[in-house]
């Protein structure tokens, strides 16, 4: 990958940086503010990477929304992370029914909730959703 560093311009974004740094309310904001002040003062992605445990795909990644997005980069957006599978506002009845039919049966609740809606799940996310929405 190439080598890269980011250059802040302002002193006071700079500050505000340091600032998030120290006293920002997640773990993530923290370090990606404290990734990108030691980018700018001169650390390399390999050195940034080791400082946080992270491959240096990820600080690529970062310095990317950086470029992008600025200070919002420091945050998760809203509906980042996996999907899930199993919707409670689609598939809550067709499964709960299942239950109704087996209570004391999860396994064949599973399987055939698994054959009616078609879908690849496994049966620990059928039991988590279980758990979740229908106890």
């Amino acid at each position: 990958m190439r080598n890269r560093h980011i250059e802040i311009k302002s002193q006071d974004m700079l500050k505000e940086l340091k600032r998030r740094v120290k006293q920002g309310e997640s773990q993530q904001e923290r370090r990606r503010a404290h990734g990108i002040v030691l980018s700018h003062g001169g650390m390399d992605v390999k050195g940034i990477a080791n400082v946080f445990d992270v491959g240096e795909r990820s600080v690529y990644l970062w310095f990317d929304a950086w470029e992008k997005r600025g200070v919002d980069s420091l945050f998760r957006k809203k509906g980042d992370g996996r999907k899930a599978i199993l919707k409670e506002d689609e598939h809550k009845d067709v499964i709960a029914g299942h239950i109704e039919q087996y209570p004391h049966q999860p396994k064949k609740a599973y399987s055939l909730t698994v054959e009616e809606l078609k879908i690849k799940v496994s049966y620990k996310t059928f039991r988590r959703f279980l758990k979740k929405y229908l106890d």
